[in-house]
C-alpha cells in the first residue's frame, strides 16, 4: 500500500513538471510570435517614413531666407528677352510608392519590394536568396534566425518581378502571420470580394490581379518549370486551370503566354502540398517615394 502511494505520488509530480514545462515553452513561444510581429510592425512604420526623428528634424529647421533682387540700374527701358525652349516631351506620371527603399537597403541590401494583399494584413518587405540555400525561410530581414521567416523569393526568379512567373513564399504561421492569411481565398465569398495584390519595387508600382487559389503538390513551383517558349507557358497556365482541390477560379479574367504572372504560395501541414494564390499583372507604373505620416497611413 506503501509503495502504491509513492509511485502515484511519484507519477503527480512527473505529471505535473511536464505540464509546467509545456506551459513554460507555450509562453516562450507565444512571446517569440509577439516580438516577431513586433519588429514586422515597426519595420513598416520605418519603411513608410513615419519617424519620430525625421518630424523633429523638420520642426528645429528655419526655412532658408528669402533672395532679395537687386534693381537694375537706370539706363533706360529693358527689353525683356524671352528664350526659345525646345518642346519638352510629357514626363510620365508617377506613381506614389510609400515605401523607403533606402532606409530598407541600407538593413539589409536583399529587401527587393514590398508586398500587400487585399484583404489581408499581409504587409511585409520581400527579400532575394540569391544563395539557393532558402536562408529567409528561417531568418528574418535582419539575418536573425526565427520561425517566421521572411516573405521572399529564390534565385530563380529575377528580382525586378519580370518574369512570366514570379514565385513569392511565405509561412503559413499559426497566429495568422506571414502568408498564413491566403488561406481566407479558400472561401468563394472572401476569393470574390478581393482580388488586388499591390507589389512595390524601388521605382515600380505592380497591381496584380488575383485570377486563381488552389492546393498544388509541392513540386509544381517554378524550379521544376520551364518558360522559354510560348508552347511551354501555356502548357503552365492549362495546368493551374486544371486543380480541382480547394480551387477558385475567378470569372471573366484571362492569361496569356505573354502576361506576367506572381505566385504566392504557403503551406497548408502537409509537407508534399503547397496552397497558391495567383494574380496577372493589370498595371505597372513607374514610381517615386513619398513619406507618409500617421494620418495617410491610417487612410
Amino acid at each position: 500500500m506503501r509503495d502504491k502511494k509513492k509511485m502515484y505520488r511519484t507519477i503527480s509530480i512527473v505529471s505535473f513538471l511536464v505540464m509546467l514545462i509545456s506551459l513554460i515553452a507555450l509562453v516562450g513561444i507565444f512571446l517569440l510570435y509577439r516580438w516577431s510581429d513586433g519588429q514586422y510592425q515597426d519595420l513598416a512604420r520605418l519603411a513608410r517614413g513615419i519617424r519620430a526623428e525625421l518630424e523633429e528634424i523638420a520642426e528645429q529647421t528655419e526655412p532658408s531666407p528669402s533672395v532679395t533682387e537687386e534693381p537694375l540700374p537706370e539706363s533706360g527701358p529693358v527689353v525683356p528677352v524671352v528664350p526659345v525652349m525646345p518642346e519638352a516631351s510629357p514626363e510620365p506620371e508617377l506613381a506614389p510608392i510609400p515605401v523607403d527603399f533606402d532606409y530598407l537597403r541600407e538593413l539589409n541590401p536583399d529587401i527587393i519590394a514590398w508586398i500587400l494583399v487585399d484583404g489581408t494584413d499581409i504587409d511585409y518587405p520581400v527579400l532575394y536568396d540569391s544563395t539557393r540555400e532558402r536562408f529567409y525561410l528561417s531568418h528574418n530581414y535582419a539575418g536573425a534566425y526565427t520561425m517566421y521567416g521572411s516573405i521572399f523569393m529564390l534565385s530563380e526568379c529575377r528580382r525586378d518581378f519580370a518574369n512570366f512567373n514570379s514565385v513569392v513564399y511565405g509561412h503559413n504561421m499559426l497566429d495568422g502571420r506571414m502568408f498564413a492569411q491566403l488561406h481566407r481565398f479558400e472561401k468563394q465569398e472572401f476569393f470574390d470580394e478581393h482580388d488586388s495584390i499591390l507589389i512595390y519595387t524601388p521605382d515600380r508600382v505592380l497591381e496584380y490581379r488575383i485570377f486563381a487559389a488552389y492546393m498544388t503538390d509541392k513540386l509544381n513551383q517554378i524550379v521544376n518549370f520551364d518558360d522559354a517558349t510560348e508552347e511551354t507557358r501555356q502548357a503552365y497556365i492549362d495546368r493551374i486551370f486544371s486543380h480541382e482541390a480547394r480551387a477558385i477560379f475567378r470569372e471573366g479574367v484571362s492569361v496569356t503566354p505573354d502576361d506576367r504572372i506572381v505566385t504566392l504560395s504557403t503551406c497548408i501541414g502537409n509537407p508534399a502540398n503547397r496552397y497558391l494564390v495567383q494574380g496577372v499583372l493589370v498595371s505597372e507604373q513607374p514610381g517615386v517615394y513619398v513619406p507618409q505620416t500617421e494620418e495617410s497611413n491610417a487612410g
